[in-house]
Protein backbone atom coordinates (compact mmCIF):
# COMPACT_ATOMS: atom_id res chain seq x y z
CA UNK A 1 0.00 0.00 0.00
CA UNK A 2 1.52 3.44 -0.98
CA UNK A 3 1.91 6.50 1.29
CA UNK A 4 -1.43 7.94 -0.60
CA UNK A 5 -3.39 5.05 -0.21
CA UNK A 6 -2.46 4.96 3.46
CA UNK A 7 -3.51 8.28 3.65
CA UNK A 8 -6.77 8.08 2.31
CA UNK A 9 -7.35 5.39 4.22
CA UNK A 10 -7.18 6.92 7.11
CA UNK A 11 -9.08 9.79 5.82
CA UNK A 12 -12.19 7.54 5.71
CA UNK A 13 -11.23 5.92 8.71
CA UNK A 14 -11.42 9.16 10.65
CA UNK A 15 -14.71 10.85 8.63
CA UNK A 16 -16.71 7.67 9.42
CA UNK A 17 -15.79 7.83 13.45
CA UNK A 18 -16.52 11.62 13.21
CA UNK A 19 -19.83 10.86 11.70
CA UNK A 20 -20.79 8.26 13.93
CA UNK A 21 -19.87 10.08 16.87
CA UNK A 22 -21.66 13.50 15.36
CA UNK A 23 -24.91 10.99 15.08
CA UNK A 24 -24.72 9.88 18.80
CA UNK A 25 -23.98 13.59 20.24
CA UNK A 26 -27.22 14.26 18.14
CA UNK A 27 -24.65 17.22 17.09
CA UNK A 28 -26.83 17.79 13.45
CA UNK A 29 -24.80 20.38 12.57
CA UNK A 30 -21.72 18.02 12.86
CA UNK A 31 -24.14 15.39 10.70
CA UNK A 32 -24.78 17.45 8.21
CA UNK A 33 -21.27 18.91 7.32
CA UNK A 34 -19.59 15.29 7.51
CA UNK A 35 -19.17 14.58 4.30
CA UNK A 36 -19.21 18.03 2.96
CA UNK A 37 -17.16 18.80 0.25
CA UNK A 38 -15.58 15.30 -0.22
CA UNK A 39 -14.60 14.32 -3.18
CA UNK A 40 -15.76 10.96 -4.99
CA UNK A 41 -12.71 9.07 -3.55
CA UNK A 42 -13.01 10.37 -0.08
CA UNK A 43 -16.51 9.14 0.27
CA UNK A 44 -15.68 5.59 -1.22
CA UNK A 45 -12.64 5.19 1.26
CA UNK A 46 -15.55 6.78 3.77
CA UNK A 47 -17.70 4.17 2.55
CA UNK A 48 -15.25 0.94 2.80
CA UNK A 49 -14.30 2.19 6.42
CA UNK A 50 -17.57 2.35 7.29
CA UNK A 51 -18.87 -1.02 5.70
CA UNK A 52 -16.12 -2.62 7.39
CA UNK A 53 -16.35 -0.88 10.91
CA UNK A 54 -20.51 -1.93 10.44
CA UNK A 55 -19.84 -5.70 10.04
CA UNK A 56 -17.65 -5.89 12.38
CA UNK A 57 -19.91 -4.55 15.01
CA UNK A 58 -22.66 -6.44 13.78
CA UNK A 59 -20.34 -9.50 14.40
CA UNK A 60 -19.59 -8.44 17.56
CA UNK A 61 -22.88 -7.20 18.64
CA UNK A 62 -24.88 -10.02 16.82
CA UNK A 63 -28.03 -9.12 15.67
CA UNK A 64 -29.37 -5.99 16.58
CA UNK A 65 -33.29 -5.00 17.14
CA UNK A 66 -33.31 -2.02 15.54
CA UNK A 67 -36.12 -0.63 17.13
CA UNK A 68 -37.97 1.47 14.86
CA UNK A 69 -37.82 4.82 16.80
CA UNK A 70 -34.78 4.87 18.18
CA UNK A 71 -33.93 4.17 13.84
CA UNK A 72 -36.49 7.48 13.35
CA UNK A 73 -34.78 9.36 15.89
CA UNK A 74 -31.13 9.25 14.55
CA UNK A 75 -32.29 9.09 10.73
CA UNK A 76 -34.15 12.40 11.59
CA UNK A 77 -30.50 13.85 12.18
CA UNK A 78 -29.09 12.97 8.88
CA UNK A 79 -29.09 15.54 5.73
CA UNK A 80 -32.35 16.41 4.13
CA UNK A 81 -31.61 14.81 1.06
CA UNK A 82 -30.41 11.67 2.18
CA UNK A 83 -32.98 10.93 5.22
CA UNK A 84 -35.79 9.40 3.18
CA UNK A 85 -33.57 7.42 0.91
CA UNK A 86 -32.11 6.25 3.57
CA UNK A 87 -34.85 5.23 6.19
CA UNK A 88 -36.78 3.33 3.58
CA UNK A 89 -33.68 1.19 2.33
CA UNK A 90 -32.93 0.56 6.47
CA UNK A 91 -36.68 0.17 7.16
CA UNK A 92 -37.00 -2.88 3.94
CA UNK A 93 -33.64 -4.32 5.24
CA UNK A 94 -35.16 -4.31 8.47
CA UNK A 95 -38.94 -5.72 7.69
CA UNK A 96 -36.94 -8.02 5.58
CA UNK A 97 -35.11 -9.73 8.35
CA UNK A 98 -31.99 -8.86 6.05
CA UNK A 99 -30.18 -5.80 7.36
CA UNK A 100 -28.80 -3.70 5.19
CA UNK A 101 -27.99 -6.72 2.61
CA UNK A 102 -31.30 -6.73 0.62
CA UNK A 103 -32.08 -3.35 1.25
CA UNK A 104 -31.68 -1.53 -1.77
CA UNK A 105 -28.86 0.59 -0.59
CA UNK A 106 -26.09 -0.48 -2.77
CA UNK A 107 -28.14 1.95 -5.57
CA UNK A 108 -28.64 4.97 -3.98
CA UNK A 109 -25.35 7.96 -4.25
CA UNK A 110 -22.83 6.62 -1.84
CA UNK A 111 -22.79 10.10 0.82
CA UNK A 112 -26.72 8.21 1.38
CA UNK A 113 -25.14 5.38 1.92
CA UNK A 114 -22.72 6.48 4.19
CA UNK A 115 -25.76 8.03 6.30
CA UNK A 116 -27.34 4.64 6.37
CA UNK A 117 -24.37 2.43 7.68
CA UNK A 118 -23.86 5.08 10.10
CA UNK A 119 -27.06 5.35 11.60
CA UNK A 120 -27.11 1.30 11.45
CA UNK A 121 -24.31 1.39 13.67
CA UNK A 122 -25.35 4.13 16.12
CA UNK A 123 -29.05 2.70 16.58
CA UNK A 124 -26.63 -0.99 17.41
CA UNK A 125 -24.80 1.34 19.59
CA UNK A 126 -27.33 3.00 21.12
CA UNK A 127 -29.15 -0.14 21.81
CA UNK A 128 -26.27 -2.03 23.24
CA UNK A 129 -24.79 0.54 25.84
CA UNK A 130 -26.67 3.51 26.57
CA UNK A 131 -25.42 6.91 24.73
CA UNK A 132 -22.88 7.30 27.26
CA UNK A 133 -21.33 4.07 26.96
CA UNK A 134 -21.34 4.34 22.66
CA UNK A 135 -19.72 7.92 22.71
CA UNK A 136 -17.06 6.07 24.93
CA UNK A 137 -17.16 3.81 22.30
CA UNK A 138 -16.39 5.86 19.79
CA UNK A 139 -13.61 8.04 21.71
CA UNK A 140 -11.96 4.57 22.57
CA UNK A 141 -11.73 3.89 18.60
CA UNK A 142 -10.21 7.55 17.85
CA UNK A 143 -7.85 6.92 20.83
CA UNK A 144 -6.84 3.84 19.26
CA UNK A 145 -6.14 5.20 16.19
CA UNK A 146 -3.85 7.37 17.02
CA UNK A 147 -2.05 5.23 19.64
CA UNK A 148 -1.51 3.72 16.25
CA UNK A 149 0.33 6.23 14.73
CA UNK A 150 -3.23 7.59 12.69
CA UNK A 151 -3.96 10.70 13.32
CA UNK A 152 -6.79 12.26 12.53
CA UNK A 153 -5.80 14.57 9.33
CA UNK A 154 -7.88 17.39 9.20
CA UNK A 155 -8.64 20.11 12.38
CA UNK A 156 -11.84 19.00 14.09
CA UNK A 157 -14.26 21.85 14.14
Amino acid sequence: MTADERAALAEGMWRATDLLGAYLAEDRTQVRAGLDGLDSDQLAHTLAWQARDHDWLFDDLGEPSMSVPLLDTVAALAPVDCEFMMTTAVRKGVAAGTGLASSGLGDFPTAAQIHALTVCMAVMLLEAHGRQGALEFVAASADNYVRHGHPRPYPTP
